[in-house]
């Protein structure tokens, strides 16, 4: 299920996630510690190799519900550098307007 319209915090961090495949860049939003209950994602609580582990078998799950595993897979990855018709536009969908000029806050391919 996409995530609903509402504003993302101006604390959070919006990650890009690159599907290796396609070249589609999804979003996700890595929530501040005060807002990590909204996260889809699971945020591992203790330390050291559990804490490792536990982000290894837990998926990052976009914008448009896609769950990756860029941490530990070769068909997606993070970046930060894509062109903007890569975004992917179910993800960039979810976005309130106010949100949306967040989306294209990333550095460009060399050359564009």
């Amino acid at each position: 299920m996409a995530a609903g319209k509402e504003p993302i915090p101006s604390d959070a961090e919006l990650r890009f996630i690159e599907a290796v495949s396609s070249g589609t860049v999804h979003i996700a939003v890595k929530y501040g510690t005060y807002d990590i209950a909204r996260s889809p994602q699971v945020s591992a609580v203790s330390s050291g190799g559990s804490a490792f582990i536990a982000l290894a078998l837990h998926p990052t799950v976009t914008r448009c519900g896609r769950r990756t595993f860029p941490q530990a897979e070769k068909d997606h990855q993070g970046t930060d550098r894509f062109s903007d018709d890569q975004l992917c536009a179910a993800c960039y969908r979810t976005l309130t307007p106010e949100d949306q000029e967040r989306a294209f806050e990333h550095k460009q391919p060399e050359g564009a």
